[in-house]
């Protein structure tokens, strides 16, 4: 049996190594998050908190606190250094889960994850003020 080689680094370290593939997003009050226009679900225990999204080969995973909290599939362009579909999400059990049960709880395959398409900005021409036609003209007569 052979023993793996290498090194130990801290979280910090990993983190600044892999920062090309790291998004720390806040959740929102439901526990869903956005990046490069997708919207996707997370953790509903994690209100309003800062989450890091990893991207890794073919997989975009959510953590907190060094837990994974779901996971998609994802193509990522390198280049460009942007997420170019998510999908088929994968939620973990963890502490943070929400004490109070859903109301109709989100599995995997009702995962639901929406893209918002980024439209170029128009340029907004400003428009002069109409001109104001008389209702009346006056002519001086004789």
């Amino acid at each position: 049996m052979a023993q793996a080689k290498g090194r130990p680094y801290s979280p910090d370290e990993l983190a600044r190594r892999f920062s090309h593939a790291v998004f720390p997003r806040t959740t929102n009050r439901y526990g869903c998050v956005t990046l490069h226009s997708y919207h996707f679900y997370v953790e509903e225990g994690l209100p309003k908190t800062q989450v890091l999204l990893w991207v890794y080969g073919e997989q975009l995973r959510a953590t907190f606190e060094n837990v994974m909290l779901a996971e998609y599939h994802c193509r990522y362009d390198g280049q460009r250094q942007e997420v170019r579909d998510i999908s088929e999400g994968v939620f973990y059990r963890t502490r943070f889960a929400s004490l109070q049960e859903s109301l109709i709880p989100l599995t995997p395959q009702e995962s639901l994850v929406v893209y918002h398409p980024r439209h170029p900005r128009r340029r907004v021409v400003p428009s002069s003020p109409a001109r104001q036609l008389w209702l009346f003209e006056l002519v001086q007569t004789g």
